[in-house]
């Protein structure tokens, strides 16, 4: 990952130095995860399991996403999710859906910002 992306990356709202914690400070394996996230599924099977109301499978994914977006550094979308999850684990399955817009709307950022970033790799 290049200085241009960094700083862009780090603009966007995406703590760095915490992805690189998890990353044991490996930063290109950090970087091979963190643009791996724009074909990351586990999302849109949120939201489709949300939609649907598939309870299970919207917990099991808000589960999963909770500890993805701490792995890298999503620290924004991580709180929203982390409320998300916890609400739905508790069984309170409207007031975990309320997070639902925000997150579709830190998530379209977040991948925005990754493919701007991916975009200035030359």
């Amino acid at each position: 990952m290049n200085g241009k992306q960094k700083e862009f990356l780090a603009k966007s709202g995406i703590n760095l130095t915490d992805g690189l914690i998890y990353f044991s400070e490996n930063e290109r394996l950090y970087e091979k995860y963190l643009f791996r996230f724009l074909e990351e599924p586990t999302f849109p099977e949120l939201f489709k399991a949300i939609e649907e109301d598939r309870r299970e499978d919207a917990r099991r994914a808000a589960h999963s996403l909770k500890g993805i977006t701490a792995t890298l550094g999503f620290t924004s979308l991580n709180t929203a999710v982390k409320a998300q999850e916890f609400d739905f684990k508790n069984g309170r399955w409207e007031e975990g859906n309320q997070y639902t817009d925000e997150l579709k709307k830190e998530y379209a950022r977040i991948i925005s910002a990754l493919r701007a970033a991916k975009a200035q790799e030359n």
